[in-house]
């Protein structure tokens, strides 16, 4: 890999690090914040609500945009949004000003998310793109771990605005380094699904906030739904589509979106119950508790950095079988987890077997998510991987909040939480399972095939 592709995968990698370490410090500095702009409980929730509604509302778009503008223009709009809303956050001294700042946040991070895969699409090849993509999918789950180790040190030693401040440094440099380093795109005639836009940004913005923070969350569903039936159904001819529906035909890609929702609802579940049982069992600091992820943050870097050589090897669906067999192996051991448990056996140990089950099972996932997709589609399916990723994620703690709204006992409430954890990775194994010997069998007799008529030899 040369000097520039190296500096590409990094920008790629760090601009995804610092969206998954944003939303950890955030969470560890939540009560400070609180208390600093004295919030009330509603604006309180809305610190947090209004980046994933802006994140999720606006992935498709972004993805989208990347493809029809170029990837340079829209990586550094991007990069410009974010930092804007960082130092806002950093500065803010109202409700109103912190909740606007974190919307923009959002929305930067919703073009840069999509935007950054696409750019390992573009750049990298064969092997060095296995690579990369491993690389990539394994920054989002070291990037929540650390950030929240980070986001509890900075709130106990600084104060909560230097975790918002510190991107502005590092976004500059970014900036620097894209301009330099990526290509751009002339703009001729470009044209934009303006309607399949809106639909989609209104759609995905109902069900999130349904997800997220509704009073009424049956009508939000509602119209979340009837919003996206209208959409799919004016992108069915739509030869500018935001979401080509063709995306969808690929049996691989279409399972991979499912199970990468089913995954990322287990884990935010989990990183959210298991940070609640340190601190209230425990009686972990948050700084501590942060520190309580390290047998899962270094498992998972492990298990990431074997995937390119297990994929060369095996191919994505038995790395990723494997990976969601440790994730079942874990959350059932965290079963066991009691009141009177050991940090060591209750937490740790459980934790390296989920901790090797999300760095085996993210990268899979991802080239599933983009497999045998033209150059011309590449940002609307990396933005299907982070929509699915983003509203997993929401969906998975949502369902394992509500299911736990009546336990009062810590221990009963997470082990309600993990019973669903564990029910989303099952059907997600059983998904991948399935594709794998329905249609994996079915390529490779295709391709065996058309290999032996290849070889035949023709009457002259």
């Amino acid at each position: 890999m040369d000097k520039r592709r190296r500096i590409i995968l990094g920008l790629v990698l760090l601009s995804y690090f610092i969206v998954a370490i944003d939303g950890s410090i955030v969470i560890t500095g939540l009560s400070r914040i609180s208390t600093d702009l004295n919030l009330s409980h509603v604006a309180f929730s809305w610190v947090q609500n209004a980046y994933v509604l802006a994140f999720g509302g606006f992935m498709l778009m972004g993805g989208s945009m990347s493809d029809t503008f170029g990837r340079k223009r829209m990586f550094n709009i991007s990069l410009v949004l974010f930092g804007i809303g960082s130092l806002g956050s950093g500065i803010a001294q109202s409700a109103a000003f912190i909740i606007v700042s974190r919307f923009i946040q959002g929305a930067g991070s919703a073009i840069m998310a999509p935007c950054s895969l696409a750019l390992i699409m573009d750049y990298f090849e064969g092997k060095e793109r296995v690579k990369a993509v491993a690389w990539y999918g394994s920054i989002s789950g070291l990037g929540l771990c650390i950030g929240l180790i980070l986001g509890g040190a900075i709130t106990d030693y600084i104060s909560w605005r230097a975790g918002f401040l510190v991107n502005i440094p590092i976004i500059c440099v970014m900036i620097t380094l894209s301009i330099k380093n990526l290509d751009g795109k002339d703009i001729t005639k470009a044209r934009f699904d303006i309607i399949g836009t809106i639909l989609s940004v209104a759609g995905i913005f109902c069900l999130v906030y349904a997800i997220d923070g509704a009073d009424n969350m049956t009508i939000w569903v509602i119209a979340g739904i009837v919003l996206l039936a209208v959409f799919v159904s004016c992108e069915r001819n739509n030869t500018i589509a935001i979401m080509p529906l063709r995306l969808f035909n690929n049996a691989d890609r279409r399972n991979a979106y499912i199970s990468r929702m089913l995954l990322i609802g287990a884990m935010m579940g989990f990183n959210f119950f298991i940070s609640e049982f340190m601190q209230e069992t425990f009686r972990y600091t948050p700084l501590m508790t942060g520190i309580g992820f390290f047998p899962m943050n270094v498992a998972t870097f492990i298990g990431a950095m074997k995937v390119p050589s297990a994929v060369n090897r095996y191919g994505n669906y038995r790395v990723l079988i494997t990976g969601l067999i440790l994730l079942t192996i874990g959350f059932s051991d965290m079963l066991m987890l009691k009141g009177d448990s050991s940090y060591l056996s209750g937490v740790a140990l459980p934790m390296l077997f989920i901790g090797s089950g999300v760095g085996l099972s993210m990268s899979p996932l991802t080239n599933l998510g983009i497999s045998d997709v033209d150059n011309n589609d590449a940002g609307v399916a990396s933005g299907l991987v982070n929509v699915a990723h983003q509203i997993g994620g929401a969906l998975g703690l949502s369902a394992m909040v509500s299911a736990s709204n009546n336990i009062t006992d810590m221990a009963e409430r997470f082990h309600s939480a993990m019973y669903l954890a564990i029910a989303c990775i099952i059907i997600a194994l059983c998904l991948s399972l399935s594709t794998r010997y329905k249609y994996g069998k079915h390529k490779l007799g295709l391709y065996l095939k058309h290999s032996n008529n290849k070889n035949k030899p023709t009457n002259a």
